[in-house]
């Protein structure tokens, strides 16, 4: 996936979570949305400055 793609897919899927969390603000799920929100906003801005993670760091956690 080009760079433009990455950070247009996290933006995207970040701002539907928050979407989603505020449809039922304070609760359990709602906070894991927003977690998870953040978690997207982290890998756009990786994606801007050139860190995003090698794929295989997503499934086993090293550097293959």
């Amino acid at each position: 996936m080009k760079r433009s793609k990455r950070i247009q897919f996290h933006t995207e899927e970040a701002a539907a979570l928050r979407n989603t969390a505020a449809l039922a603000p304070g609760t359990p799920g709602s906070r894991q949305c927003l977690a998870e929100a953040r978690d997207h906003d982290s890998l756009a801005e990786a994606a801007r400055v050139g860190d995003y993670p090698h794929p295989s760091e997503h499934i086993t956690g090293t550097d293959a």
